[in-house]
């Protein structure tokens, strides 16, 4: 609603009209996103969901129900035909992220090869999460795991996750199945978050924070899994590695620097309640003002 909410034409460029952009968002009752050819899917890049799954959450946040969310296939346009958002997404799921075929080739390709799964099916697959809950199911994140940590397909994939720098991958993977838990979209059963929870400290121990957003050494997830699910000797593993990745106050935080849009925003009206700072200011920009009026000048002569 912010990036999306300003206006072009005539006389506009680009003037901030939020209030009018929320209004017409109030009016939409269907969305819809044009693909003109299968070169990208909804599941292996960030644009689908920031801009179909973003409007579709711009909606709802407003109305507070969800749009018909519409995907429209036009690669032939004498062949156009469309689907609901949900059948499309699934539809790319199973043949696809879930596929045995499409795994082994990944898997030929080492590194490369996990970080399709993890850095982009998994990350792009929680955009959809988060923006459209409705289609990501709890049923979803059954099948991911199944497929990828307890190799449902006997492909070996577990073993693959697990070996050279892959192990980060997998720690990343297993960190959004958890983050998915602990935000109440994936509806798993304790056993099943303790043993989870239990090989991803382990591997944290070993081999540290793979350094992805769901793994920060602050993520409440963190928390979360150490009071619920872990024992009191990996909760210990766990904290050693989140302190040690924190580390030490930079002086800039020791100085309590302003960190929040609040404080800086409070800042910012005491620097303009300050009279004594006003003078100094101007006189900066009348020193740019007579510096960029000589380059001018010159610049005029050379001809």
């Amino acid at each position: 609603m912010q990036r999306m909410g300003h206006a072009y034409g005539i006389e506009r460029h680009g003037e901030a009209a939020h209030h009018r952009f929320k209004a017409n968002l109030t009016r939409v009752e269907n969305t819809y996103l044009g693909r003109a050819s299968n070169l990208y899917g909804l599941l292996d890049n960030n644009d689908a969901f920031d801009f179909l799954g973003g409007l579709s959450l711009a909606v709802e946040t407003l109305t507070g129900e969800v749009p018909n969310n519409n995907v429209i296939h036009h690669a032939d346009p004498r062949n156009a035909r469309m689907q609901p958002l949900v059948t499309a997404a699934m539809q790319e799921l199973r043949g696809r992220y879930l596929n045995p075929e499409w795994l082994q080739a990944l898997m030929a390709h080492d590194y490369a090869g996990a970080r399709s799964m993890g850095s982009d099916f998994m990350e792009y697959l929680w955009g959809w999460q988060v923006t459209n809950p409705d289609v990501v199911r709890s049923w979803v994140w059954d099948e991911v795991k199944r497929i990828y940590l307890d190799d449902g397909h006997n492909l070996g994939l577990d073993e693959f996750l697990a070996q050279g720098h892959n192990v980060h991958v997998k720690t990343n993977m297993q960190a959004i199945l958890l983050v998915a838990a602990h935000k109440e979209f994936w509806d798993a059963d304790g056993e099943t978050l303790a043993e989870l929870g239990a090989e991803f400290a382990d591997l944290i121990a070993e081999h540290g924070l793979p350094g992805s957003g769901h793994t920060r050494p602050d993520h409440p997830m963190l928390e979360w899994l150490k009071e619920h699910h872990l024992d009191e000797a990996r909760a210990a593993n766990l904290s050693a590695v989140q302190e040690a990745a924190l580390g030490p106050p930079t002086a800039a935080e020791a100085e309590a620097a302003p960190t929040r849009i609040a404080e800086l925003e409070k800042a910012s009206e005491a620097s303009e309640s300050d009279g004594a700072g006003t003078p100094l200011l101007w006189l900066l920009f009348a020193l740019l003002a007579v510096v960029m009026l000589g380059g001018l000048i010159k610049g005029l002569r050379s001809r």
